[in-house]
């Protein structure tokens, strides 16, 4: 028998379209395939009795299955799906690639959601080992008991795909407990048909939304500890029918629109699988809080006074972290930087106009610290309109000693545990905080290419690509003249 001495283990497992497991080599059929699979369940996180997996780990591998397979059927394709059809509509030069890469979704959605493809994984979810890697070793379902099975190609990218998937769930499930904990928050609201785009005027005190599992309990617990703490600083004005932004030292800054989402679980997954790079511990806007405000000038002004109030700390945000694309140039910035002069002297008992020379030296120092590190993402769009930092915000969680629950906020024990003997631990919110103006917010992310939904799009391609090449194919190369019917579509 002949020596396998290499063997492809290099590479992402995104970029394979099969899979070549070196446990599987020299099986003697089905049965023992099985049990190969079982060894390989064990490498991935699964408890073994023996060579042999109870009923329960293999529920749990099924579990895996599911999420992705809804994954893939009820969010990614038909998000695609959608924006395709629009697209075919225009009459670009891309419009047949658009039609083809529809049709491709189409029967992507048909193998995985009826026939004897969807009906084998259905039935173990080992299967999707023997299917994706029957190429390399074509006698795996030599010996089923209902017969022999000859594994067409597109059986075998689909299980890969699937593969892929779980492979994704997994990684937020075991990178970080921490994001673990915000994905299991966000399944919980997205069950109950709570939208994760709007939870600033979300309902934090209704008992019936409380995650009932612990992970998504204390992921619940922060992000209300983190609205309570920026509530104490947002101020109604009635007279005025607006919301404002308090310093504390007599600087206000009104606030248009406050914009606060969750990144859902659907997100997190397309984030990880977009590139080879991503990891879990990566993801560091699981919370994105917008402030649109009346006027541009009053951008640093707003900016300082997050600061003041402890809501951006120097020793939790990275400097590469902090990008500005609101303004053009140093010149375009002295206005903003004048008003945040005024606003500080007045704070400061000192008011009146500053120095001319002063707020030019001051506008090219500003500029310089916030434009030095803007990073290039390759699904975005180059017009977005925003001063931007990404922060990990400390926020403490309460567990009861005896039972070892997080101490929900609102309820009688969270008000006695200063009196109380309770158990506290720091825990982390990653937040990414934007500052715009109307004007450019609905300019970046309402229209053209920088609509959210054409970027969306763009991610979501990538992802597909990966996942389901060569069954869904839509190339790097496509992406130059989509740009540009997005720019139609959502014009």
């Amino acid at each position: 028998m002949q020596q396998e001495l290499y063997h492809e283990i290099f590479g992402s497992i995104l970029d394979r379209s099969e899979m070549t497991p070196y446990l599987l080599r020299n099986c003697g059929g089905y049965h023992e395939a099985l049990s190969r699979a079982n060894r390989m369940l064990s490498n991935r996180g699964f408890d073994l009795d023996g060579d042999d997996i109870g009923e329960g780990e293999l529920e749990r591998a099924r579990g895996y299955v599911s999420s992705a397979i809804a994954f893939t059927l009820r969010w990614l394709l038909p998000s695609l799906n959608r924006q395709l059809v629009d697209l075919a509509k225009l009459g670009s030069p891309s419009a047949g690639n658009y039609e083809t890469a529809a049709e491709s979704l189409a029967k992507i959605n048909a193998l995985l959601s009826d026939g004897p493809f969807a009906e084998l994984v259905a039935a173990d979810p080992r299967h999707l080992f023997l299917l994706s890697s029957s190429a390399k070793y074509p006698g795996l379902f030599t010996g089923y008991p209902g017969g022999d099975i000859a594994v067409p190609r597109q059986w075998r990218i689909a299980a890969c795909a699937v593969l892929k998937m779980c492979h994704l769930i997994k990684s937020v499930e075991e990178d970080s407990r921490d994001i673990n904990d915000y994905a299991r928050l966000g399944l919980h609201l997205e069950s109950r048909g709570v939208a994760l785009t709007d939870l600033w005027s979300f309902d934090w005190n209704d008992p019936s939304l409380i995650p009932p599992d612990e992970s998504g309990r204390i992921a619940y617990v922060k992000i209300r500890a983190f609205f309570r703490k920026l509530a104490q600083s947002m101020v109604y004005d009635q007279a005025r029918k607006t919301w404002a932004f308090d310093s504390g030292d007599g600087v206000r800054v009104d606030v248009v629109d406050l914009k606060a989402r969750l990144k859902s679980p659907e997100s997190m997954f397309s984030k990880l699988g977009k590139d080879a790079e991503e990891t879990a511990t990566s993801i560091r806007d699981i919370l994105a809080l917008t402030f649109i405000i009346r006027n541009r000038e009053d951008s640093l002004t707003l900016f300082h006074a997050l600061q003041k109030r402890g809501v951006i700390l120097q020793e939790n945000t990275r400097s590469t972290s902090i990008t500005q694309t609101l303004f053009a140039t140093p010149l375009d910035m002295r206005d903003a930087v004048r008003e945040l002069m005024i606003n500080l002297n007045r704070s400061a008992g000192f008011p009146g106009e500053p120095d001319s020379a002063e707020v030019r030296e001051q506008a090219e120092r500003f500029y310089a610290a916030l434009g030095a590190h803007a990073a290039v993402n390759p699904h975005t769009a180059d017009r977005h309109r925003k001063i931007q930092c990404k922060i990990n915000v400390s926020l403490p969680v309460h567990v009861d000693p005896v039972d070892g629950r997080v101490i929900l906020p609102g309820t009688d024990a969270y008000e006695r545990r200063f009196r109380d003997r309770v158990e506290t631990s720091q825990q982390t919110l990653p937040v990414e905080l934007r500052i715009s103006d109307r004007a450019s917010w609905e300019e970046s992310e309402q229209r053209g290419e920088a609509h959210h939904e054409a970027y969306k799009f763009r991610q979501l391609a990538s992802l597909a690509d990966r996942l389901f090449r060569p069954l869904f194919s839509f190339g790097e190369y496509a992406f130059t003249q989509l740009r540009q019917d997005q720019e139609r579509l959502f014009g």
